[in-house]
């Protein structure tokens, strides 16, 4: 992806978590009434603080351009809660999920060598004692 598709990638989706996350603290954009009875028992047993600060931290790494593969990485977790949220139980929002995991995928793509280790098989190129086991596999102590 280009430097310039990059960054407005990046600003929009830490804008977007911005407004999600600040929004859940203080209400700027109105929510649709009456709240699905999941989303009030997130409000109501406090969950949904500790979900906005994660956003509120990763938008702002975003809008920083600081940690990205970090930020992302705080952000799938809750990207895919809410595009599963509103695709399987509240369709109102559907079409924003979609976009949430479409600058999300993008992004995670742009970046997929800072994940790469995640997705390695074993330890390549390990020649110790403890870590020569096939595949990887710790060697028992005794």
């Amino acid at each position: 992806m280009p430097p310039r598709a990059v960054d407005a990638t990046r600003i929009a989706l830490g804008l977007i978590v911005l407004l999600g996350g600040i929004n859940g603290f203080v209400r700027i954009v109105p929510v649709p009434e009456p709240l699905h009875p999941f989303t009030q028992l997130l409000v109501d047993s406090g969950y949904v603080h500790a979900v906005k600060a994660v956003e509120l931290t990763a938008a702002v790494l975003l809008l920083l351009d600081r940690r990205r593969p970090l930020a992302l990485a705080l952000l799938w977790p809750v990207v895919v809660n809410i595009a599963l949220f509103h695709l399987l139980l509240d369709h109102r929002a559907g079409v924003n999920a979609v976009i949430l995991l479409g600058l999300l995928g993008a992004l995670t793509w742009h970046d997929r060598r800072a994940f790469a280790p995640l997705f390695a098989e074993g330890r390549a190129g390990s020649t110790s004692a403890v870590d020569g086991a096939a595949g990887g596999e710790r060697a028992s102590p005794a």
